[in-house]
C-alpha cells in the first residue's frame, strides 16, 4: 500500500498539485500492519485531515482497524483475493494479487491499486503512464518490459473500479508544477 499511496502523491505532485503523504510503520521486525496516506489539493496541504475518503485493505486486519474511519460517501477497496468484508455497502473488492499476475508482472498490485484510486478521482491516465516511463526508465534491458506489464495493471486497476460503479468526484486540474524535483 505505501507504494500505491507514494506513486499517486508522486504523479501528482509531478503535474503541479499539493500532497502530502504520512507513512506509519510499526516498530515490528516483519509483518506488522504499515498505513500510509496520501492528500492531494490544487491548494497547500497543512495536515494529515480527520477523514479518510479512500481505504484500501490488502488485508482483513486493515478492514478490521480503519473501517470505521471512511467518511460517508467514501469508499473501501479491498483484496478480494484474501478476504470478503462483512459490509459491501461502500466497497468494491479486487483480487490484487491475481490481477497483476495477468500482466505478467506479479509485483504489480500496487500499480493495479494506483489505477483503481485514479479512476475514483477521474485522475487521468497519462499522468500515471508518465509516473510510470520515470519510475522504470533506468536503461536496464527489460524497461519497456517492466513498463507496458506497469501500464497495464494501471489500466486493469482503473477498469476494475469503473465495473464497482464508485466516483468520489473528480479532481479539480492541477496548477502545474512549480518547483524542480530533486
Amino acid at each position: 500500500m505505501v507504494t500505491s499511496s507514494e506513486g499517486l502523491a508522486e504523479a501528482a505532485s509531478n503535474v503541479g498539485y499539493h500532497v502530502q503523504t504520512f507513512v506509519t510503520f510499526p516498530s515490528q521486525i516483519m509483518g506488522g500492519p504499515v498505513m500510509s496516506q496520501a492528500r492531494i489539493s490544487t491548494t497547500p496541504v497543512l495536515s494529515s485531515g480527520d477523514d479518510i475518503d479512500v481505504l484500501v485493505c490488502f488485508n482483513e486486519e486493515a478492514y478490521l482497524n480503519h473501517r470505521d474511519d471512511v467518511t460517508d460517501g467514501g469508499v473501501i477497496i479491498y483484496n478480494s483475493g484474501d478476504f470478503e468484508p462483512d459490509d459491501l455497502a461502500s466497497s468494491f473488492g479486487m483480487p490484487f494479487a491475481d490481477l497483476a499476475k495477468s500482466t505478467g508482472n506479479a509485483r504489480a498490485e500496487n500499480m493495479i491499486v494506483l489505477g483503481a484510486l485514479a479512476h475514483l478521482v477521474s485522475m487521468a491516465q497519462s499522468i500515471l503512464e508518465d509516473f510510470v516511463r520515470a519510475r522504470f526508465t533506468r536503461g536496464r534491458p527489460n524497461d519497456d518490459q517492466i513498463i507496458s506489464s506497469n501500464i497495464e495493471a494501471l489500466t486493469l486497476g482503473r477498469q476494475e473500479a469503473e465495473k464497482s460503479g464508485f466516483v468520489l468526484g473528480e479532481l479539480a486540474p492541477s496548477i502545474g508544477p512549480k518547483a524542480t524535483r530533486f
